[in-house]
């Protein structure tokens, strides 16, 4: 389904930052002189003027070969990183399976050094991988082929079922680790509900990137208790009765809010009812059993239900507690406790239960001026203050929580000759050796930056620190002196763009295109939709491209660089579609830049077409652009010639990149100035000390 799988590249675009490299360590930055421009206009010998190579330009070759062969191995260092993981995760799980308990096991945390995972987290990863042999999984997406009622996700039919697989297919793999999620449809029929119920592979999880509602993974289980509330209670009770489900099951649906008597008929068909859930949790909401999990939902009804099944929420002192869990999944935004009238009782309830049944929480108190402030903490978890609560019951009910105020976790043991502390002895080694060659790569960075004449990142912030000082017109303060200093200070200035989802982020996510046009004529979109919106348009335009035209009191999009990853299709399509390329973004860039970094075809569709690049503004235009990608890749932009025809006034920031390429590039600064003997630079001409170093 082209819709869809076109969402799932919008869902995973990439949106360009820009950052700034420098190489001074000069602590007090003066304002440096303005870059010397050239005032010849020709050169009597052009080959007299390129430089042989020094001893400089080999040792920018030399530092470059071993840049190149850093990135190599950082292109394996993801693996190298698995491996020492699974090397200790497999450890873990044969002391696991030999009947260690987690607080034996996590004595010998402290042995461990943290290399992006802590010692909680791969045991966590143990525990998974002995409770994920129990369920039935599959990474082919051919498997949609064989399951009936799928209807019930929004955008599938029997129809396009079979384009949707082969697009999966396509990004099998790749897309590893993302997961795109499906709404459900909006008109859901009994018919496809109970069709689910036919398959033979009912409780088969398919692990690919979509999931759906809370669930990483799909199975036509998750599915069928997804829909569940559309059958009435008699009609689910009947539908279930030739059915089991696991408690992978029943967490989805207990996150997805499942009434209790749902619920109810839904653990009676359940096996293996105290068994770890997996699916659909993440590392800091990891549960033991489906009682830790009704305590972080505030699910008092299913913590009574579940105790009568013989599951009780964990209290493992200095490990974690169900009260620790119930008060960690507390809002922590002091404002949600303002409207006291509309404050869930769920929260006292469910405190107040854990409470008279003996449960602790890991926490502190002390006396801050009037008042004891306690500090609710549980061991390489999430930390609560009693000072964000307003509701003075929900108050008292955490005051009379009794704590256990030993919270550094599980006593330690110190190494000896056991399995564990000697995996645990050889990882460190193996840690140690990774930390070294990534030590070793930056130094030969900042070598390299240094011996091509670049100034560090810190550098830029402080010139635009000294430059803000002197209280004049800061953009052409920066211009004078560089002019990639000026979108350096523009991204510093551009507003934070919120990650929280929003209503018209969701009509366009579920193609409800019509009513995101009335959105979009009434209301003025954020940046985050308005970027998300423009992205989207490569993927439908007819339907996307009047949505966009529609806004109102328009916002520039935070970046336009992304263009520069849409096919050369695309552009054409946006051409023929009438797309306004006069667009500018947050920084003021126009859309040149982008097309320069992407191929002469799209310059040239977008100046046969009338439009032209910005030469008269402040920051780096197409032509600086062209040039620095020119340095990065060692030859000139093939876009370079159709540019260059465009600008006749060269600027002191144009001369200071091609004296770079003249001094590093001798050989394309020949082919520059036969394009344009103009842009030859005169002996003393300074290179260029700032860059975008991404696009």
């Amino acid at each position: 389904m082209k819709k869809l799988i076109g969402f799932l590249a919008v869902g995973i675009a990439f949106i360009a930052c820009f950052y700034l490299l420098g190489s001074s360590d000069n602590k007090k930055v003066d304002k440096p002189e303005p870059l010397e421009a050239n005032t010849k206009t020709v050169i009597d010998n052009t080959d007299a003027s390129v430089k042989n190579e020094t001893p400089i330009t080999q040792k920018v070759k030399e530092l470059k070969i071993a840049k190149t062969q850093c990135k190599q191995k950082n292109a394996n260092f993801l693996a190298d990183v698995s491996d020492i993981h699974q090397e200790l995760i497999q450890a873990l799980e044969q002391e696991l399976n030999q009947g260690k308990t987690d607080r034996e096991l996590l004595a010998y945390s402290n042995q461990y050094r943290t290399f992006y995972k802590n010692y909680n987290d791969l045991l966590l990863l143990a525990k998974m991988n002995i409770e994920k042999p129990k369920y039935n999984y599959t990474k082919s997406s051919e498997i949609l082929l064989k399951w009936n009622g799928l209807s019930v996700i929004n955008g599938f039919s029997p129809e396009n079922i079979p384009n949707i697989v082969e697009k999966l297919k396509e990004i099998e793999g790749v897309l590893s680790g993302l997961t795109m999620t499906l709404p459900l449809a909006e008109n859901i029929n009994k018919s496809d509900i109970y069709a689910l119920l036919d398959n033979d592979q009912f409780n088969t999880y398919l692990e690919s990137a979509i999931g759906i509602e809370h669930s990483p993974v799909v199975s036509p289980s998750i599915l069928f208790l997804l829909t569940a509330t559309h059958l009435e209670l008699d009609e689910f009770n009947q539908a279930i009765s030739f059915h089991s489900f696991n408690v992978n099951d029943v967490a989805i649906a207990i996150l997805n809010d499942m009434p209790i008597e749902y619920l109810s008929a839904l653990i009676a068909k359940t096996e293996a009812i105290n068994d770890m859930p997996i699916i659909g949790l993440g590392n800091s909401d990891s549960f033991n059993n489906l009682a830790d999990l009704a305590a972080s939902k505030h699910n008092l009804g299913l913590l009574k239900l579940l105790e009568k099944h013989g599951v009780k929420g964990t209290n493992e002192e200095n490990i974690i507690t169900a009260m620790d869990i119930a008060i960690m999944h507390l809002p922590l935004d002091a404002k949600a406790y303002q409207d006291l009238d509309n404050f869930p009782q769920k929260y006292l309830d469910t405190l107040t239960y854990l409470h008279n049944k003996g449960y602790p929480a890991h926490g502190k108190s002390a006396q801050h001026n009037d008042e004891i402030e306690v500090f609710f903490k549980a061991p390489n978890r999430r930390q609560f203050y009693i000072s964000n609560v307003l509701e003075p019951k929900l108050k008292a009910q955490l005051y009379k929580v009794e704590l256990i105020e030993r919270i550094r976790g599980v006593k330690q043991t110190p190494a000896d000759q056991s399995l564990l502390s000697k995996v645990i002895q050889n990882v460190n080694i193996k840690v140690q050796a990774e930390n070294d060659k990534s030590d070793r790569c930056v130094s030969i960075k900042e070598d390299l930056l240094a011996a091509e004449g670049f100034a560090k990142y810190q550098e830029a912030n402080e010139i635009i620190k000294e430059i803000k000082k002197m209280n004049g017109d800061i953009a052409q303060s920066l211009h004078e002196i560089d002019p990639s200093l000026v979108n350096l200070w523009h991204r510093r200035n551009l507003p934070y763009i919120a990650s929280n989802e929003s209503e018209f982020l969701d009509l366009i996510s579920q193609e409800k295109y019509q009513r995101a046009l009335e959105y979009s004529m009434t209301k003025p979109l954020t940046i985050k939709e308005t970027d998300w919106l423009l992205q989207s348009i490569f993927n439908n335009v007819d339907s996307i491209l009047p949505i966009w035209r529609a806004r109102t009191s328009p916002t520039p999009p935070s970046n336009l660089f992304f263009f520069k990853r849409a096919n050369l299709d695309h552009w054409q399509a946006l051409m023929d579609a009438g797309f306004d390329f006069t667009i500018r973004d947050q920084l003021g860039n126009d859309i040149f830049l982008p097309a320069v970094l992407h191929s002469p075809e799209v310059v040239k569709l977008l100046l046969d077409k009338g439009y032209s690049p910005e030469f008269e503004g402040l920051g780096l235009d197409a032509l600086d652009l062209l040039l620095e990608d020119s340095y990065k890749i060692g030859k000139l932009n093939p876009s370079f010639d159709l540019i260059i025809k465009q600008n006749k006034n060269f600027e002191p920031g144009h001369y200071a990149r091609v004296e770079r390429i003249k001094q590093y590039l001798p050989d394309e600064y020949k082919k520059l100035i036969a394009f344009n003997i103009n842009l030859a630079t005169k002996d003393g001409t300074k290179i260029n000390r700032f860059r975008l170093n991404r696009f």
